[in-house]
């Protein structure tokens, strides 16, 4: 039923590109997740991340809390800490350091994945295919309807495959 719905709103985002109907697909991907019991809580930084680009002019915090995603991300495939130094750029919140120290994490992410042969890497790749095209639209100043066409896909994949914090297993 997950997919059914999440592909019908994924069709209707195709159609009208409406900004409730793409913050819409993020909250049943999160209730899914609140269901599941599991990959809850990185949806929920997702949630706040998402209303806060979609409906407000908060972009620094908005990228600050995808950072946090990608450390949620990094703590599946790995163990070292140096990647979170990447965190240092609050200190210094320049919109273009925080994009470059987020382009950073998830590259690191990236490789870190495919090595892994880990299932964040469809995810990932997915996710840096709609930051291209964040990236294209903020410097063109130009809209990029392909964004929501990477993105959701890449949170259905998450939500479906995020193993269970029990058993470490995919429900």
């Amino acid at each position: 039923m997950f997919l059914i719905i999440e592909g019908f709103l994924y069709f209707l985002i195709v159609i009208s590109q409406l900004s409730w109907i793409k913050y819409f697909s993020i909250v049943v991907c999160f209730f899914y997740c609140l269901y599941k019991q599991r990959g809850y809580h990185i949806f929920f930084l997702i949630l706040l991340a998402d209303y806060i680009l979609l409906w407000g002019d908060y972009y620094k915090l908005g990228i600050a809390l995808f950072m946090l995603v990608q450390c949620l991300y990094h703590r599946q495939l790995a163990n070292d800490y140096l990647f979170y130094l990447g965190l240092l750029s609050f200190l210094y919140p320049n919109i273009y350091l925080l994009a470059f120290v987020y382009a950073l994490m998830s590259l690191v992410n990236i490789i870190t994945a495919i090595k892994k042969h880990h299932f964040l890497r469809v995810t990932l790749i997915l996710l840096a295919l709609c930051d291209i095209c964040v990236a294209l639209q903020f410097i063109l100043q130009i809209n990029i309807p392909l964004i929501w066409l990477f993105y959701l896909p890449s949170q259905v994949y998450y939500a479906k495959m995020v193993p269970s914090s029990e058993d470490r297993t995919t429900v």
